[in-house]
């Protein structure tokens, strides 16, 4: 009998256990705020630079041989803590205009929209997009636009629009029409590449190049072009 209750009171007494090793901590470091309020999906201001470039190309070419070449750029940077946005465009004569232009989603609400359409023959039409971490070239005889006006080239065959419901350009020639641009709706914005050729012999290129920079850590730049249009959304895009 005494023997069987030793027995119950070893079954019954718990085994206490050791404390769990430290070691794995041996080698870590301590987040920076910097890096803390990134997974918080902010950013601080303690000197921190940061920037978002969108180029945007077209060169069309008519099949009388006449080229016609297009350009714009949006630049988003910080400036005093505050984000700044400069936009230029490469026609230096181009004259303010109360004609906009609206960039169809055909539904669809974010992301990247390339469409070619084309009735004829012997046509070029390439929508092309290149995305790296970097800075974008100034564009060639680029001028400034403010924010919320609409140009159009001397020829009349292009409108520039900086503008909330269209950030962007259109080009009508003949019965041809091409596009690139922000459209924003809805609390999504989408960047569109639209080529419409009607006709023989014409040739369309279209190029998008976005750069992006200033956020060296890893998880920041995953989320760097969701802030963007945050930003933008508070310039009153």
């Amino acid at each position: 009998m005494k023997l069987n209750m030793m027995l119950l009171l070893a079954i019954a007494t718990p085994v206490i256990a050791s404390p769990p090793s430290l070691s794995v901590f041996t080698h870590s470091q301590v987040l920076t705020d910097f890096e803390l309020d990134s997974m918080k999906g902010k950013y601080t201001n303690s000197g921190q630079d940061y920037y978002f470039g969108l180029q945007m190309q077209t060169q069309f070419i008519q099949d009388n041989g006449v080229q016609q070449q297009v350009g714009m750029q949006i630049e988003l940077s910080q400036v005093d803590n505050q984000p700044s946005i400069n936009i230029t465009i490469s026609d230096p004569t181009a004259v303010d205009s109360q004609n906009g232009f609206q960039l169809d989603s055909l539904g669809q609400s974010a992301g990247l929209q390339q469409r070619i359409q084309i009735a004829g023959s012997e046509n070029l039409a390439v929508n092309e997009l290149d995305m790296a971490q970097g800075r974008l070239i100034p564009l060639l005889q680029g001028t400034n636009i403010a924010v919320g006006t609409t140009l159009v080239s001397q020829s009349g065959h292009t409108t520039y629009s900086a503008n909330a419901n269209a950030l962007g350009y259109q080009i009508a020639l003949g019965t041809s029409n091409v596009s690139q641009g922000i459209n924003y709706q809805d609390g999504n914005g989408q960047l569109v590449q639209s080529i419409f050729i009607d006709g023989l012999n014409q040739g369309v290129i279209n190029q998008s190049t976005i750069r992006y920079d200033g956020m060296p850590v890893g998880p920041i730049q995953s989320n760097i072009l969701g802030r963007q249009i945050s930003d933008l959304t508070s310039l009153g895009f």
